[in-house]
């Protein structure tokens, strides 16, 4: 069985490419404990944003289970505003898990944008351990 089909949406241009990463990007090369409080573990700016564009986010969080079984929510927000989140769960103690997120931000606005990319712990605790990698496309039409 398979959902609906959603609708197409306007083709564009790549015009711009940020990233943030660690360095080195490799498993064990964060320590950021994530409580039930949201931490920023990235942030990336789009500047030059014309009217009509959109931009294309993605991310890649490596973490680990710190009070036994543990959820985390990874987001993305615009200033401060969410705009995109989703759930993941590692079962036991000391579980590692690799969480990703893809949004399209279809009303950016203009001028230079700010996107982060935060975590929270929905359940129990977790450390974000890495490689951490949070992206955005500039796509104009």
């Amino acid at each position: 069985m398979t959902g609906a089909t959603g609708a197409t949406g306007a083709t564009g241009v790549f015009e711009q490419f940020q990233v943030s990463e660690n360095s080195p990007n490799t498993s064990g090369s964060s320590a950021v404990s994530i409580t039930a409080t949201p931490v920023t573990l990235k942030t990336i700016t789009i500047t030059g944003v014309p009217t009509g564009s959109r931009v294309w986010l993605t991310g890649v969080v490596g973490w680990q289970a710190t009070l036994g079984s543990s959820a985390i929510q990874l987001q993305i927000l615009r200033g401060a505003t969410l705009i995109f989140s989703i759930n993941a769960h590692a079962a036991g103690n000391n579980a590692f898990a690799t969480t990703s997120v893809n949004h399209v931000d279809i009303t950016p606005g203009t001028g230079n944008v700010t996107y982060s990319l935060d975590a929270l712990a929905v359940e129990g605790s977790a450390m974000a351990i890495g490689g951490i990698t949070f992206t955005g496309s500039l796509i104009n039409p």
